[in-house]
């Protein structure tokens, strides 16, 4: 009986550590809405044979300030910058970005959207909005509290970034952390679409 409680106990201790429970205070409220068909997985050096060309999902969800801001078909291309704030890579690659924003800038026609996702009150630069602020991002930031948006786009490693066209198809995708040189020359070529 001792031994049943024990391993009771530990299974429910375990289970509690590994909960994905994704909200707390402190973090921005609202609803994350997604509409359309799901993007694969992404699928590492193959991934532009899978996915360049697929129309994108199209979402909301809540900023920093809790207002719902849409990703919508406004003329503009997009770069979704997907960030877990406990992300090792992640915490580099957004003083990169934001250092190319602040020297280069972003490029006419194109909006640079970080989306925060995989939020774990219990891990490292929590809340999420907090380490961004702390980094000076100046870009739009916004938060993906059940993963719902990370999900619908295939991300499967971090840092990871979706490059869309104007129409919001895919153009590019990409994981780990970008030098600022092949960034650019992402965002040029979302510029020139």
């Amino acid at each position: 009986a001792g031994a049943v409680i024990l391993v009771l106990g530990l299974a429910i201790a375990i289970g509690v550590t590994l909960s994905s429970e994704p909200v707390a205070a402190g973090l921005p409220e609202g609803e994350t809405t997604v509409t359309g068909d799901l993007l694969p997985e992404f699928a590492g050096e193959n991934d532009d044979n899978v996915a360049a060309g697929l129309a994108a999902p199209i979402f909301s969800a809540p900023n920093e300030n809790s207002e719902i801001v849409s990703l919508e078909k406004n003329g503009n291309a997009k770069a979704l910058l997907f960030l877990a704030h406990w992300c090792g890579y992640c915490q580099k690659e957004v003083p990169v970005m934001q250092e190319y924003i602040d020297v280069v800038g972003i490029p006419d026609g194109i909006e640079v959207i970080a989306v925060a996702t995989s939020i774990d009150r219990a891990r490292d630069n929590y809340p999420p909005h907090d380490w961004l602020a702390r980094e000076g991002w100046s870009a739009t930031q916004l938060y993906d509290l059940d993963k719902e948006i990370a999900t619908a786009y295939g991300l499967n490693a971090f840092p990871y970034w979706v490059f869309l066209d104007k129409d919001h198809n895919v153009l590019a995708r990409r994981t780990g952390n970008l030098p600022q040189d092949q960034v650019g020359q992402l965002l040029v070529a979302l510029a020139n679409q």
